[in-house]
This record gives structure tokens, C-alpha cells and sequence, in this order.
């Protein structure tokens, strides 16, 4: 989306540190959390997303650099269960940690 644009308002001392306070809380930019914030959207902190998002671009690369091989005929018909089963796991870690339960429902908070 072309953000073209902008908006701009004063605040209070207090309500800046309250502001900055709960965007570095976030973990996500400034403009992302306002944009969230302004529009309704809820901005939720999930904590040890980042060392999934490490797992998933390790499991990216694999497959990345797999393909590579099979461009190159150097990998005919490679077993990806083993790559599957990772990628299923860290999927099923980032469900539960965002509020997934046993049966498939997410949890409101």
C-alpha cells in the first residue's frame, strides 16, 4: 500500500513516554503502532516470536538452497519429510504461543 500522506499531532510529555512506552513494548515501529492504534486494530506482544521467525528463515534457506540443487540437477525427487516435520513443529509453537489450544480454538484474551 502507497502511504502518501501524513498525519502529525502534539502530546504531553506524559503521554509521549506512555506512547514510547508501549510501542517499544510492542516491538513494533512507531508509525505501525499509531496506524494500529488510530484504525482500531489490535496490536498484541507475543513474546519468543523472534526466535521462531530465526527457525522459519533457517528452514527457508534449506529449502532455498534445496531448490538450487534440484535446478541443477544435482537433487533428483529430495525427501522433504524430514524439513516438513520441522516446519510443522515451529508452526505448532507459534499457534500455541499466540493462544491456540488442544482442539484448534484460539483463546481470547
Amino acid at each position: 500500500m502507497n502511504r502518501t500522506h501524513k498525519i502529525s499531532f502534539r502530546v504531553s510529555d506524559y503521554e509521549h513516554k506512555l506512547v514510547q512506552s508501549k510501542v517499544k513494548k510492542s516491538g513494533i515501529r512507531m508509525s505501525d503502532f499509531c496506524r494500529h492504534a488510530v484504525l482500531g486494530k489490535e496490536v498484541r506482544t507475543v513474546k519468543g516470536l523472534d526466535k521462531f521467525s530465526y527457525e522459519l528463515n533457517k528452514i527457508g534457506n534449506n529449502l532455498n538452497q534445496l531448490t538450487v540443487l534440484c535446478h541443477q540437477r544435482a537433487v533428483q525427487n529430495p525427501n522433504l519429510e524430514s524439513m516438513q516435520i520441522q516446519l510443522s513443529d515451529v508452526l505448532e509453537r507459534i499457534y500455541t504461543a499466540l493462544g491456540g489450544d488442544d482442539d484448534g480454538n484460539s483463546q481470547a484474551d
